[in-house]
């Protein structure tokens, strides 16, 4: 399974100063609670992956192998 990098999603948060999950829905089509959901289980879901690729996440490092991950 995959899991959402989340050195990835820190990097494009630095990248547009955002430093909370309030930032990123602010940002993003999405609100609060959809990211704190993807932040704690690091589950991707289509929304998620599409709301980073608009705020600039590399896509070959947003996603990690769940064994790699560990």
């Amino acid at each position: 399974m995959f899991l959402l990098s989340l050195d990835e999603i820190d990097r494009v948060k630095r990248l547009h100063h955002i430093t909370s999950t309030t930032g990123l829905a602010e940002k993003t089509d999405l609100n609060r609670k959809t990211w704190t959901t993807a932040l704690n289980t690091r589950r991707p879901t289509v929304s998620v992956l599409e709301a980073l690729a608009a705020l600039g996440a590399n896509p070959s490092k947003v996603l990690v192998a769940e064994e790699l991950a560990a």
